[in-house]
């Protein structure tokens, strides 16, 4: 009896171990599963925010590609834009250096007719004199009121003045040689002949360094060597018309060329620092407006 009861206590206490180590297994199970099962639901979380990043991302890659898209197209519009700013600039100066040739034209015309005029006048002076005439002067007009002609009476034949000898032939007025060697060397350039005009007017200012035109001669050199597209000589030339000739007419024009070369040979920073200065010493010059429009298109 005795033993009976205690296999029933054996039996007893290892079906409370079981039953402990069941529910144990079942506790440590379940903690597992609800680890597990917020894993997943975190990993959703994380996969649903992925798929958001890459919704957005791809909605930034359209925007991207708009974006590049419309960049392409205002670079092609900014290049047609500098493209008709560079050939109107092109334009301008051309006509600048028509307005400069025809102002030279005007000034070469004016010479030759004060100097044809003030030659006339010398002529007439020594004819005045060999005849021994005085100039004659307009009557008063009281002397006709007071004296009119009668209609009945002859008007008085003039008195021609007997000559004694021939009259000498007046001096035919004669261009300068200093004009006539700026008009020839005015010549070559327009006829295309660069070097040889830039040979002339630099000979032109070595013999005639004080000469009005001296400056304008300088000033031809370097768009000489502009239109050969020596551009370094160019600047050098332009910048000796600043220098020699700072009271001249051609000041403001050769400092704009001399930004012009700066330019084509790449140094922006030196062709800005013209233009600026172009357009504070010379602010309502045709030349600093064109300076203007030359650092818009620079930016």
């Amino acid at each position: 009896m005795r033993m009976y009861l205690s296999n029933r206590s054996v039996a007893g206490r290892m079906a409370l171990v079981i039953c402990l180590l069941l529910f144990v297994s079942s506790c440590v199970t379940d903690k597992e599963f609800l680890y597990l099962n917020d894993q997943i639901v975190a990993l959703n979380k994380r996969v649903d925010g992925l798929q958001g990043v890459s919704k957005e991302l791809a909605s930034v890659r359209e925007r991207q590609a708009t974006a590049d898209a419309e960049l392409h197209k205002i670079r092609e519009d900014t290049q047609a834009v500098s493209g008709r700013l560079d050939e109107n600039n092109r334009l301008v100066m051309r006509a600048i250096e028509r307005d400069t040739t025809a102002q030279d034209d005007m000034s070469t015309t004016v010479a030759k007719l004060s100097e044809r005029i003030s030659r006339l006048e010398t002529g007439i002076r020594r004819l005045f004199t060999y005849l021994n005439l005085e100039p004659v002067a307009a009557a008063p007009a009281q002397e006709s009121e007071k004296k009119p002609l009668i209609a009945s009476e002859p008007a008085p034949e003039p008195q021609v003045p007997q000559l004694r000898q021939p009259i000498p032939a007046l001096e035919k007025p004669d261009v300068s040689s200093e004009q006539r060697l700026y008009d020839v060397n005015l010549a070559l350039y327009r006829e295309e002949k660069y070097e040889e005009a830039i040979a002339g007017f630099k000979n032109f200012v070595d013999k005639y360094p004080k000469s009005d035109l001296a400056d304008n001669a300088q000033f031809w050199v370097g768009e000489s060597y502009m239109s050969l597209k020596q551009y370094e000589q160019a600047i050098l030339a332009f910048q000796r018309v600043i220098k020699d000739y700072p009271n001249g007419n051609k000041v403001a024009n050769a400092t704009l060329r001399q930004a012009v070369a700066f330019y084509e040979i790449n140094d922006k920073t030196s062709s800005k620092l013209l233009l600026k200065k172009l357009i504070k010493q010379f602010p309502k010059s045709t030349e600093a407006k064109i300076a203007e429009a030359k650092l818009n298109t620079m930016k």
